[in-house]
């Protein structure tokens, strides 16, 4: 069997900073910039920018007690059948080892592998290229999903306390009774780490929520355990001009022994594993100085973004997020230097964002870190930002981060959180959707806010298309030599439209229900300037660049959010909370939108009122601020 070596493809792992990420690289005008535009529609999340054991033979299965019958009782002399398999250990496996506690306790019909639903791709010519099957010598990490608990009981309570005509408006859950109530059992957690274990794989990192495990070994124990062949695709590069990423792949379905399938939502993913080495030390100085032409055209500078969205009203009134927590998920490092030099050029004194590293450390940056917390940052100057990092933008590190990042805000004090590591739902297997699903479940009923950017491609994306997250759309924006807006429309690339996977949610049907079959949801919610026309600065990489893309209008939500409930808090009102029922069942929070009427997408179109594109359009904050319903 041809077999391939990821090591000859090390170049192509670090040739992407964005995979996954959603920024149109508009890279126009600015000092020390590029010259060339490319596009980045959401891929699978890679964005890397990235035994045996001994055996024994004996009597089995006689029922005669004797040492060695396969009971599960060597010598004991007890008579009990054996299971037939003439190891002695009575687990049926042949192996010769006693299971350890608790896999002891399952019953030997539980050990049959029963085909699992996995969120491994499958090789596709010319999106994933099949080069073989991977070398078992070579290393993974991958996560194991759990199920939540009372799942409909759980969504069931989240539509209820964000609902404002109940009584429990508002009455969200504390992170202890979510764990208490919802989350999977401790002993199902327990067992199948000890399953994992068993198998000779190594387990890594665990959900504070208990469901996700993320485990690593090699190529060869993965196939051994899971009853499958990894292969190596390369996955086009989704930044033009840039060579395609080797990921995994499988062409067979994978198996799970049948306690574990029950307890689990399969294998979530399996990722080469993280880069090792040492993050480079950030060099220079701040350069407190805006970019020339900073003003130009539509440029957008902090300034001109408050003061489209009337953020500065409430600036004027006093509030600027002080009090208030941002959680940022991460891919990868910032800069603080370069963060420091973007805000200090427009005036913004803060402090830097508070990194929680919560898997390996990383050994790159990315610019779409450097931006979610940069804009967000801005927007909100007096919030205090909490990154949450993983090492990368692969699938086992985005979805490990945002479900442990949503699980923590709570105790951390982070009201409201934005992820522009987006992914094309098309392009991600069903099991990675839902895990992003139950996760955004959980930080809904725990009264978090949760922004996610919907992509550059037109298209649908996750974790925005789950109907517990906010997906952020994007316009464009038209200024005048004033910096005041003169017309804002649709933007082309906006990712929009009618998921593959989330049913429609009952608060969407009366606005969405006649868009395809009116059975599965429909996103955006709400917009925010994104188009490569009116571009946004970025300090990176010791130069100013010029960007659009949704990576900038979930971080520029998050900021609005922050500065809103500061607002709220200041004023007797609370935190805005899971913000989709509300906003689509309250007329007079959509009516403080501007409603963005002109422009469209492939597929869909601006119109009055809601729409894919843009959602219900464009926020004023401050009649945000003062409108959104408080318990």
């Amino acid at each position: 069997m041809k077999r391939v070596q990821l090591a000859n493809y090390g170049a192509s792992l670090l040739s992407l900073a964005l995979f996954g990420g959603c920024v149109d690289d508009a890279v126009i005008g600015g000092e020390g910039e590029g010259t060339t535009e490319t596009s980045t529609s959401t891929g699978d999340g890679d964005g890397d920018g990235d035994g045996d054991v001994g055996t024994e033979t004996s009597d089995s299965g006689d029922g005669d007690g004797d040492p060695g019958d396969g009971d599960g009782d060597p010598g004991d002399g007890d008579g009990d059948p054996g299971d037939g398999d003439g190891d002695g250990d009575g687990d049926g496996d042949g192996d010769g080892d006693p299971l350890p506690s608790p896999l002891d306790e399952i019953p030997e019909e539980e050990w049959e592998d029963v085909p699992n639903p996995d969120g491994v791709p499958n090789p596709f010519p010319g999106v994933y290229d099949d080069l073989g099957a991977a070398d078992p010598n070579d290393s993974f990490r991958s996560l194991i999903g759990l199920k939540l608990r009372d799942r409909e009981q759980l969504e069931d309570f989240v539509l209820e306390v964000s609902d404002p005509t109940s009584d429990l408006y508002g009455d969200y859950l504390s992170t202890q009774e979510l764990i208490d109530n919802y989350s999977p059992l401790e002993s199902d957690f327990t067992l199948l780490q000890a399953w994992l274990t068993y198998e000779g794989l190594s387990v890594n990192y665990l959900a504070t929520n208990r469901t996700l495990i993320q485990f690593s070994g090699t190529v060869g124990q993965f196939n051994e355990a899971f009853n499958t062949t990894l292969h190596v695709c390369m996955r086009k590069n989704p930044q033009q001009g840039n060579p395609p990423i080797p990921v995994y792949c499988a062409t067979e379905s994978m198996t799970l022994p049948l306690f574990v399938a029950n307890r689990s939502q399969g294998i979530v993913t399996a990722d080469l594993p993280a880069e090792v080495g040492n993050l480079p030390n950030e060099l220079g100085q701040i350069q407190a100085s805006p970019p020339n032409g900073a003003n130009s055209g539509s440029r957008l500078t902090p300034d001109r973004v408050a003061r489209a969205y009337n953020v500065d009203e409430l600036y004027a009134q006093g509030y600027d997020g002080s009090g208030q927590k941002i959680g940022v998920i991460m891919g990868a490092q910032i800069h603080f230097k370069w963060a420091q030099t973007f805000w200090q050029s427009w005036g913004i004194v803060r402090s830097n964002p508070e990194v929680v590293y919560l898997m390996e450390d990383p050994v790159t940056r990315y610019v779409e870190s450097q931006l979610d917390n940069t804009w967000s940052g801005a927007i909100a100057p007096g919030a205090e930002i909490i990154g949450y990092e993983g090492p990368d933008s692969r699938n086992t590190s985005m979805v490990f981060v945002f479900n442990e990042a949503v699980t923590r805000a709570q105790a951390d004090g982070v009201s409201v959180i934005t992820n522009s590591f987006a992914h094309r739902e098309d392009s991600e297997p069903p099991v990675v959707r839902w895990q992003y699903d139950d996760a955004g479940l959980v930080g809904a009923a725990l009264g978090i806010t949760l922004l996610a950017a919907t992509g550059d491609s037109g298209k649908v994306d996750t974790p925005s298309c789950s109907s517990w997250v906010t997906g952020v759309g994007g316009t464009q924006l038209y200024l005048n030599g004033s910096g005041n807006v003169t017309n804002e429309t649709g933007w082309n690339k906006s990712g929009s439209g009618i998921s593959l996977t989330i049913d429609m949610p009952a608060w969407q049907v009366a606005v969405a229900g006649n868009i395809g079959n009116g059975n599965k949801r429909v996103t955006a919610d709400v917009s925010a300037a994104a188009s490569t026309g009116s571009p946004y600065w970025v300090y990176y990489n010791s130069s100013w660049m010029l960007y659009g893309g949704t990576s900038f209008s979930s971080p520029v939500w998050a900021g609005i959010i922050a500065v809103v409930n500061q607002y709220r808090d200041e004023n007797g009102m609370a935190p805005v909370g899971y913000l989709n029922q509300m906003l689509y069942t309250t007329p007079a929070v959509q009516a403080t939108f501007r409603d963005i009427t002109a422009g469209a997408t492939d597929d869909h179109s601006c119109t009055p009122g809601w729409d894919p594109v843009t959602g219900w359009g464009a926020p004023d904050a401050a009649a945000f601020a003062s409108t959104v319903p408080s318990p």
